[in-house]
């Protein structure tokens, strides 16, 4: 996990005390949830505090509008606009990939040298192109009756792969060489090696102009698009079921739409389980054109959309139904691990009557409308929807989180930041099914910086959190509840509930809500000159109809020029009361729902049924479940279907508390046999650091319709295992090696026990001339015998899949870094890719060792130079193939190294990462009167878990996403294991 709290970025001494304030609400407003996209692989560096030279200059934090720096993070960047001004920052990770976040004025470009240290790497352009939108006058219809005449949209992105990571520690320095520049941050990542093509996919091997045909004739199927960048004329439609199109990864694989018109754009989806992954998609488009998103359609149950960068679109991604034949509604699908940036409307918006879909890990940045919506439009209603661990920045219009109508939707950790209007917005101002009377939208666990505004695209105020009724979708907003939510420095009121027309607000709530600081914009961004209270905690207007309750509100350091906490003299017959009772031991069940809604099963086949009962924090939880139809499939209490026979029959949940209902469809066909079981050979297995065995599962009946099958280690610091089921020895101990049929998850398990060589060194040789590989000064050279030391190397695993080549006479690594053509061995960096080494098997026997940086490339000795090689080998040479023998070294093990790796490979976890809100502790026999003590503590040393054990045992846990140390102490052993839970 990388940078847990992305809300927060350092500033200069007078604002130490508002960080420390900021680590202390996040800390502590929820006692294990991490908020926002706090898995993102990128590292923020703001330029303001990069060190600055050459009359580079920070500007002043600004809330006015008419300032520059009010679209920039935290409202400061840097002038970088005098000759070789220049920023530079020192990388906490070494990385590769480079975001520049920058303006320029309208109609200019500017170019800023991009260096690693003192090196210069390339020349970044930036342009004006796609920023400095002035809405009032665009002629766009979205913008009718905007009256706010401030440019947005001022700032802009830029990308580049560098040729190879900068180390940590590093300098990263961005100088000015043209152009007047004001620079926000840059983001650094880790470039992961490209995604290759799937097995049984199909390659695509054209520009671009011909991608449709491909795509049509090879519906059904996986498509995949290599490293490249494409340029396509139209919009990519996507009709028949059970197609992806996977590219080679957001900084490989290009889709650059070049027709501007509507509907010529993106990727449309009108059929089911369609998925997309793994692109970068781009367009010439500078401007809000309807219909002409990145993303498009509906996608269903067995559609995941993930990995995709959408920028310069419309929208990123406009979910629903808009032609015909396909689904009627969007429903059940995952979105995740996607950035959705510098967009002219919305980052996603759910509409239309989509259903049980999830939004997850996303970063949403400078979009011109809602960034996270749902938006039950034309009638259909939608249910059930999740954004969670999202974050949302410089939005420059409308909110980070919208609800317009529905029932049972939620937002969850998040972030919300830096946005020029509101955070969050619920109402009804949009055409569409009304606030369905039941079930309960949660909005909780939220982090909102520096939004809100007096001076809305309108010119009208807006709250950092704003409610109110209207008249478009029925007149009342109603069933939302707001909890565990932190309001920061909030540019107007922090909350507003109000009646803009129709009825009002009914069943509002609010509880644990944390305020501090509001009103900093005043008295700027008052153009009307309306003489008005502005930064209120609370603001209650246009006497609206309903009640909301309140409880455990804390307020501090309020501004601007108001003169109370909360604004309520227009209440009218709004309700308004404190909560008796904080505590939620007697909360009520409002719904429930359950997934999959429906689903097609072969005779003998199982389906476990997921309910969510609302709201989160209901008192009982208790459910049971029947079927209408127990000839054609029964359910047992824990919600598990099993198919009996072929037809159909509902399964229905039903709560304890209040008798809520929902129903699953099993559709059972006798024609789709099921899997019964699957077993695994080899059982056991006994290999060397570095050797391997293939695994070779049996699923059975021998006529079961989908024999496909994953593999997973329990410890993958011990052995690793890929798609196909070869198993990888990385280092002493042992493993379990589980195999899972997708049909049914039946599980079988091979145990896979790694020994080291002496030492744990190895000679490597050559298959072609039996020669070994030995450091040859600046190079690995090649010799016809094992002679001394410098003859042995040692594998020291950076992951489960590459591992460093250090030698055991010099201590050096073989590596790339330089480029010359060889092989080098020198004193080198375990974070340099150029160093990373994997295996490729070739049999049992031999493989190819590849290069993480230089995917391409292998050992080999084909020119027989005097020294290994690496450019243009071919999997058939023998020459680029390779045998790990075990060595012996005189080098000594330090006694308590040893002790470690013993308590470490005799006690585990598993799985990890960790599912089902489950994990296993295996621990060896203790002795008479021992207890182990399980401690599990988060990222920042909180203890979350404690558990005593006598023996090994499953913990069940209830435990967010992310990485948890699980200490394991007794008499006996003091382990420490790194736990990832999904």
């Amino acid at each position: 996990m990388r940078n847990k709290l992305h809300v927060i970025f350092f500033k200069r001494d007078k604002y130490c005390h508002i960080i420390m304030w900021i680590f202390f609400v996040l800390l502590t407003s929820s006692s294990y949830a991490q908020r926002g996209y706090y898995d993102a692989p990128y590292k923020r560096y703001e330029a303001n505090l990069g060190q600055l030279s050459n009359g580079a200059s920070v500007t002043s934090k600004s809330y006015i509008q008419a300032d520059l720096q009010s679209e920039a993070s935290d409202q400061q960047c840097v002038n970088l606009s005098a000759a070789n001004a220049a920023v530079q920052w020192t990388l906490t990770e070494a990385a590769d990939g480079l975001v520049v976040r920058y303006s320029v004025p309208d109609g200019q470009t500017g170019t800023i040298g991009v260096y690693n240290g003192n090196t210069k790497l390339t020349t970044l352009t930036l342009t004006s192109t796609w920023s400095w939108e002035y809405l009032w006058s665009n002629g766009n219809p979205n913008n009718n009756g905007i009256t706010n005449q401030n440019p947005r949209m001022r700032f802009d992105e830029v990308r580049y792969k560098l040729p190879a990571k900068i180390a940590v520690s590093g300098t990263l320095k961005l100088v000015r060489e043209s152009g007047n520049i004001h620079l926000d941050f840059a983001e650094m990542e880790p470039i992961p090696t490209a995604v290759t093509a799937p097995a049984g996919s199909v390659t695509y091997t054209g520009n671009g102009s011909d991608l449709q045909t491909f795509i049509d004739a090879n519906g059904g199927k996986k498509i995949f698009v290599p490293s490249g960048v494409y340029n396509v004329n139209r919009e990519l439609y996507f009709g028949s079921a059970n197609t992806s199109l996977i590219g080679a990864g957001m900084w490989y694989t290009q889709i650059n739409f070049t027709n501007t018109s509507s509907l010529n754009g993106g990727l449309r989806a009108n059929a089911s389980n369609i998925s997309f992954s793994d692109l970068y998609l781009t367009t010439n488009s500078a401007s809000r054109s309807n219909s002409y998103k990145g993303i498009n359609g509906v996608f269903t149950s067995g559609s995941t959309v993930k990995n995709i960068w959408a920028e310069h679109f419309e929208c990123g991604a406009w979910i629903a139904q808009y032609n015909t034949g396909g689904p009627a509604i969007a429903d059940g699908f995952t979105l995740s691990h996607c950035r959705f940036r510098n967009n002219y409307a919305d980052g996603i918006n759910l509409c239309k009557g989509t259903a049980n879909s999830i939004v997850e890990h996303c970063n949403f940045r400078n979009n011109g409308d809602d960034d996270q919506a749902i938006w039950s439009a034309d009638g259909l209603e939608c249910i059930n929807n999740t954004f969670r661990y999202n974050t949302s920045e410089n939005c420059w219009r409308a909110c980070g989180l919208a609800i317009y109508g529905g029932k049972n939707n939620k937002g969850y950790n998040l972030i919300i930041k830096d946005n020029l209007e509101a955070g969050i917005r619920v109402s009804n101002n949009f055409p569409g099914a009304p606030f369905n009377n039941d079930g309960m939208h949660e909005i909780h666990d939220i982090t909102i910086t520096a939004c809100g505004t007096f001076n809305d695209t309108y010119n009208n105020p807006v709250a950092a959190v704003d409610i109110f009724s209207a008249s478009n979708a029925g007149t009342q907003v109603k069933n939302v509840q707001f909890y565990s939510i932190d309001i920061l420095d909030s540019r107007n009121d922090a909350i507003s509930i109000s009646k803009r027309s129709g009825d009002g607000i009914y069943n509002l709530s609010f509880k644990d809500i944390t305020v501090n600081g509001t009103g900093k914009e005043f008295p700027n961004n008052n153009v009307l000159n309306r003489n008005w209270g502005r930064g209120y905690f609370v603001l209650i207007a246009g006497s609206p109809g309903g009640n909301g309750t309140y409880c455990n509100m804390n307020y501090s350091n309020r501004g601007g020029n108001a003169a109370a906490n909360e604004e309520i003299s227009a209440i009218g017959a709004f309700s308004w009361t404190q909560s008796s009772n904080c505590s939620t031991t007697n909360v009520p069940v409002t719904g429930v729902t359950i997934t999959p809604t429906t689903a097609t099963l072969g005779v003998g086949a199982i389906q476990q049924l997921t309910p969510v009962v609302a709201p989160t924090n209901a008192a009982n939880k208790t459910v049971s479940y029947s079927s209408n139809n127990t000839g054609v499939a029964t359910v047992n209490g824990a919600g598990l279907v099993t198919a009996v026979a072929s037809g159909s029959a509902a399964i229905t949940v039903t709560t304890q508390d209040g008798a809520k209902t929902a129903t699953s469809i099993i559709t059972v066909n006798s024609s789709n046999v099921a899997v019964t079981s699957v077993s695994l050979s080899p059982s056991s297995a006994a290999l060397t650091v570095g050797g391997t065995q293939q695994l070779t599962p049996t699923v059975l009946p021998s006529n079961a319709a989908n024999k496909s099958v994953s593999y997973a280690s329990n410890n993958t610091g011990v052995a690793s295992v890929n798609s196909s089921g070869l198993v990888t020895a990385v280092s002493a101990g042992t493993a379990a090696i589980t195999v899972t049929t997708a049909d049914g998850n039946k599980t079988s398990t091979t145990a896979i026990t790694v020994n080291a060589a002496t030492g744990n060194y190895f000679a490597i040789k050559n298959r072609w001339t039996g020669n070994y590989l030995y450091d040859a000064g600046a190079n690995a050279g090649y010799g016809a015998a094992i002679v001394n030391n410098n003859y042995k190397w040692e594998k020291v695993a950076v992951d489960a899949t590459y591992y460093i080549i250090k030698n055991v006479g010099t201590g050096d690594v073989m590596h790339i870094e330089n480029l010359t053509g060889v092989v080098q061995c020198t004193t080198g960096s375990s974070g340099w890719w150029s160093a990373q080494w994997s295996s490729e098997n070739v049999d049992g026997t031999w493989v190819r060792i590849k290069n993480r940086w230089q995917t391409g490339s292998m050992i080999h000795i084909e020119n027989l130079t005097g020294s290994a090689q690496y450019i243009g080998a071919q999997n058939n040479w023998e020459s680029a193939q390779w045998q790990f023998q075990a060595a012996s070294a005189s080098k000594k093990v330090n006694v308590n190294e040893a002790e470690t790796a013993v308590e470490n490979s005799v006690v585990n976890i598993y799985p990890n990462p960790a599912t089902n809100n489950e994990f296993n502790i295996v621990l060896p026999e203790l002795e008479a009167g021992d207890t182990a003590v399980i401690t599990v503590t988060d990222i920042n040393g909180r203890k979350i878990l404690v558990k005593k054990l006598n023996s090994s045992a499953k913990i069940n846990y209830n435990l967010a996403a992310g990485i948890y140390v699980v200490t394991i102490n007794s008499n006996a052993f003091n382990v420490s294991k790194k736990l990832i839970v999904k």
